[in-house]
């Protein structure tokens, strides 16, 4: 089913549905920041570029109000938090989150970070749950020969016997896994994802399919194969800047559409890494060129991708009946 009637927002054509009802969404990875309160050492005002660029446009807070701002008419009902390496002490960036976000929605859950491999990790993970939001730990795992994409310190953590511990200690408790890998550590994070079958791993930024040489074309989709076997993965599509700076159809279809038919809609869901990717394509235009390049797949498969993924894996609590994507009434499977 195509979408019938257009809205323009903000200067940008955004899809409607059948009943001219703007499509309920949920955004599946969002920061927010308040510079005098930790350190974020990547936002410091010397701070050298990031892998997208000159992120000089970042370093001023970004709090919920602008999260908000920036989402206003677009249809979005929740939205997972997750951290954005402030370098606070255990689980105070969460706290912060908690206590600024009161009993809204943006954000309705969080994910936090530790560093796995700490000994102490089950108490540190105790804390963290004494907030209803918590859902999950991001560590991210990126280490590449490019040396702007290492983000830990040497490339073998996930052999590492602490992290593994660290990893039986989320599913123990039944929390997320969300990383960043490069390329070549997909089919690594596919042996993890195999031996810890009751672990639900998110893959960050369609595994950040890098396109500079031959072999990371190779790698990234031998990999999503591999990852994409694994039950107990799912994937976010964001940070398609690597694709494409403005997102452009053209140039995001063929890895989009690859990764949702290995994985299947019920493990693929949007995410707008705001304020990030705004540098490179505000929301308006994600929405608009993600609804080109998934046009023939049903509404069903749509709402499952833009809203009942996150639903599902981030245990964000839906309505037992809405009003479905094509207008009529029925029962949500949250």
């Amino acid at each position: 089913m195509t979408l019938l009637k257009n809205r323009t927002i903000n200067g940008s054509v955004l899809g409607r549905l059948k009943d001219g009802s703007v499509r309920q969404r949920i955004d599946a990875h969002h920061h927010l920041w308040q510079l005098g309160r930790f350190p974020y050492a990547w936002l410091a005002p010397g701070s050298p570029p990031r892998p997208f660029g000159d992120h000089t446009a970042l370093k001023k807070d970004y709090l919920v109000a602008d999260y908000a701002r920036d989402m206003a008419g677009i249809g979005v009902v929740a939205s997972v938090f997750v951290e954005a390496s402030a370098g606070g002490p255990g689980a105070s960036e969460l706290d912060w989150v908690d206590a600024v976000a009161g009993d809204r929605s943006l954000p309705a859950v969080s994910v936090g970070h530790a560093d796995l491999r700490r000994p102490d990790i089950g108490a540190v993970l105790s804390v963290f749950q004494r907030s209803a939001r918590m859902r999950g730990i991001r560590m991210s795992l990126a280490w590449d020969g490019r040396p702007w994409w290492r983000f830990v310190e040497s490339p073998d953590i996930m052999l590492a016997p602490e992290f593994l511990h660290g990893l039986s200690e989320l599913t123990r408790r039944e929390l997320a896994f969300d990383t960043l890998v490069v390329p070549g550590q997909l089919s690594q994070l596919a042996n993890v994802a195999r031996a810890n079958p009751d672990l639900q791993i998110v893959i960050n930024h369609l595994g950040t399919p890098l396109r500079e040489t031959v072999e990371d074309i190779a790698q990234w989709t031998e990999g999503m194969r591999d990852c994409a076997r694994c039950a107990n993965m799912s994937i976010k599509l964001s940070g398609l800047w690597v694709l494409d700076r403005g997102w452009a159809p053209e140039h995001i279809a063929a890895p989009v559409r690859m990764v949702i038919d290995l994985f299947g809609p019920h493990r693929c869901m949007w995410a707008t890494n705001y304020p990030v990717e705004k540098l490179m394509c505000p929301v308006v235009d994600q929405i608009r060129n993600l609804d080109t390049v998934l046009d023939d797949l049903s509404e069903d498969e749509k709402d499952t991708i833009f809203r009942r993924t996150a639903a599902r894996v981030y245990r964000i609590p839906l309505p037992d009946r809405t009003i479905a994507v094509d207008g009529s009434r029925r029962t949500v499977a949250g």
